[in-house]
């Protein structure tokens, strides 16, 4: 089925903080540094660090997470190779993130790699690498690990029902969904998605073009079909984004009701209406102007008008009027599954 249009709805937004819910991160710890836990999550554009403990509730603490551009698939990612340069990118990240790791006492530190690393005919020798010079042992996750994964992490930010929900996260290289409960995963699916790509596939002028975007919307929605059809079997009530260009979404939400997305904040809700106009402003911006913008980090620049456009056709698919936004995703559900002694991957 291909999307419509999307439909208006009232405007709001609500955020939760780390003092109330699954992820609460301001409760006095119990656990020593000897339990602590690092994560490293290889993304196509950014390799992000998670140091994480249990608090005296059991809950997800993080004691630090850092995020350093890396772009590993620049240059390569359609080719199915990580460049020269994009490889000596990725060992000075792992550098840096290990050493800090290393320096605020965590155990163990383990390293998951995802749709760049997946696709890449020289992922054996990075992996290599990585464990040669810094002793880091790298999993390469399926993309049915990762939509696994991500689950794990966003039930410790945001409370879900007993209504299907649709979680969506967008990476460089590619998209995971995962419909869920509270009780239950009802499905997962990962496609070759993810805004690196799809920059590569369906250039963007500056700003973007109505027929670009077109071209785009018909681009998504043709490789989009498994996930149309559980949509309409299953009808979503609520898309939950997690991390990523959601957390640019989140905060520039905040900023169009006048408030700014508390530091300390796990999730917040908003809804197609807030979407649509921020949407709407955003792609008749140009590079410079989405530059200058505070909460769009220098690196998701070039790629968020894409993330825009692939949130719109699913809220469109399914009439899906309620958005939430998770901090946690991939890093914090390994950090979840480590620090519960349960196995790496789902």
């Amino acid at each position: 089925m291909a999307p419509d249009r999307v439909g208006g709805a009232r405007a709001g937004l609500r955020s939760t903080n780390g003092g109330h819910g699954p992820g609460a991160r301001d409760t006095h710890l119990t656990a020593s540094r000897s339990m602590r836990t690092a994560i490293i999550d290889l993304g196509t554009n950014t390799f992000n660090l998670l140091v994480a403990e249990r608090n005296a509730a059991g809950h997800l603490h993080v004691v630090h997470s850092a995020e350093l551009p890396v772009f590993l698939g620049r240059g390569g990612i359609e080719a199915g190779t990580v460049p020269p340069e994009a490889f000596q990118r990725g060992m000075e990240a792992l550098a840096l993130h290990t050493a800090q790791a290393m320096a605020l006492g965590a155990a163990r530190i383990t390293g998951f790699g995802t749709s760049a690393l997946r696709s890449a005919r020289n992922a054996g020798d990075f992996v290599r690498a990585a464990e040669a010079r810094f002793d880091l042992r790298i999993r390469v996750l399926t993309g049915d690990e990762e939509a696994a994964m991500i689950l794990d992490g966003v039930r410790q930010a945001v409370p879900l029902d007993d209504r299907p929900a649709l979680v969506m996260d967008i990476g460089g290289g590619s998209m995971e969904f995962i419909l869920a409960t509270r009780h239950a995963l009802m499905w997962k699916r990962s496609f070759e998605l993810g805004v690196t790509r799809l920059r590569a596939r369906v250039p963007f002028s500056e700003p973007p073009t109505v027929a670009e975007e077109l071209r785009l919307a018909a681009h998504l929605d043709d490789r989009l079909e498994p996930l149309w059809a559980v949509i309409d079997r299953h009808a979503p009530h609520r898309l939950i984004g997690s991390a990523g260009s959601f957390d640019s979404l989140a905060a520039l939400a905040a900023r169009a009701r006048g408030n700014e997305l508390p530091a300390d904040a796990l999730t917040c809700t908003f809804d197609d209406e807030v979407f649509a106009q921020l949407k709407d402003g955003l792609m008749r911006m140009d590079r410079r102007e989405r530059s200058a913008l505070p909460g769009l980090p220098a690196h998701r620049v070039d790629h968020f008008a894409h993330a825009l456009v692939a949130i719109e056709r699913v809220l469109t698919a399914g009439g899906i009027r309620e958005l939430a936004w998770s901090r946690y995703a991939l890093k914090e559900g390994a950090a979840w599954r480590a620090l519960n002694d349960l196995p790496s991957v789902p």
